[in-house]
């Protein structure tokens, strides 16, 4: 028999600190970051997803990120597309 399905489980708090750190080397980010909560993805690498952008002076123009995770597992970082929304979603520093 095939092994039953379980469905992902949205990552804890700690493997989204560390998950959007590891996402912010990978696409070279620097300064102060801001994240949003943590929200369910139909798309992309991962069943969960943050939006993550780099603050400052000029942050308007920055682009957003969405980093993706399974559980508490870190899936990859890509930019964020139209459908996540990330441009209208409340961000908070990331600490």
């Amino acid at each position: 028999m095939p092994p039953a399905y379980h469905p992902s489980r949205a990552p804890s708090a700690k493997a989204v600190q560390e998950g959007v750190k590891k996402a912010a080397t990978e696409a070279k980010l620097t300064g102060g970051l801001e994240m949003s909560t943590v929200r369910h993805s139909d798309h992309g690498p991962g069943s969960y997803f943050v939006c993550l952008r780099q603050t400052g002076p000029s942050a308007g123009g920055r682009p957003a990120y969405s980093v993706f995770f399974d559980n508490d597992e870190y899936k990859g970082i890509q930019s964020s597309v139209l459908s996540e929304a990330c441009e209208a979603e409340s961000l908070v520093p990331l600490k």
